[in-house]
């Protein structure tokens, strides 16, 4: 019976650093990255994760490979767990497009769950399949599992489940929240959990 889900950022890209806007879009992991993958790694066996869902976006599932190998489990994916869609933003850079339209900061920081860039997803549209994606994860014959997945994904899920406002649950890269089980329900009292270090060790 499951105990514990872990939510888990992927590690650094090269748009990360770049500040770049991703969404569905991808760039792959830095040597930073790389490194917080591993460290991730072995945060998630000091924690007793037994399997890790990722999305299936490369920086996510990349992440998810190197940590799980490092924690000794299996990764399987699921869709509802990529990043949100930022529609036309994506691959802009993010200073650039807020400084077009001021409209666009409250997509890019998350500080208004109703808006949406043109294509792109609102936070609450994120939060309605982010949700049945995590009970599916704890339906499965684990006690600890790992959820990675995506920044402003992970901000529409705490937000959705703690009642506050997504913008106050940015994660960094690899930055990870435990949830745990009361009555029932995913709950939280801590978030953005940092990996113990960065070591290539």
């Amino acid at each position: 019976m499951l105990e514990h889900l872990i939510l888990a950022r992927h590690g650094q890209t090269e748009w990360n650093v770049a500040g770049r806007a991703q969404g569905r879009a991808d760039s792959p992991l830095t040597e930073a990255g790389l490194a917080q993958a591993r460290s991730l790694g072995r945060t998630l066996a000091d924690l007793g994760v037994t399997h890790i869902v990722a999305s299936p976006l490369p920086r996510a599932l990349r992440t998810a490979r190197i940590a799980a190998e490092i924690a000794g489990c299996a990764v399987s994916t699921d869709d509802r767990l990529v990043e949100r869609s930022f529609g036309t933003l994506e691959g802009r850079f993010v200073a650039e497009a807020m400084a077009d339209d001021p409209r666009w900061t409250a997509v890019l920081r998350a500080t208004d769950p109703s808006v949406a860039a043109d294509g792109g997803e609102t936070l609450h549209d994120v939060a309605a399949r982010m949700l049945p994606a995590l009970e599916d994860a704890r339906a499965l014959p684990h006690r600890c599992v790992a959820v990675l997945t995506h920044g402003q994904s992970i901000s529409a899920t705490l937000a959705a489940l703690g009642g506050q406002d997504a913008a106050g649950y940015r994660h960094g890269n690899c930055g990870y929240t435990p949830l745990s089980l009361r009555d029932g329900r995913l709950v939280f009292d801590r978030w953005n959990l940092a990996v113990a270090d960065l070591a290539d060790a």
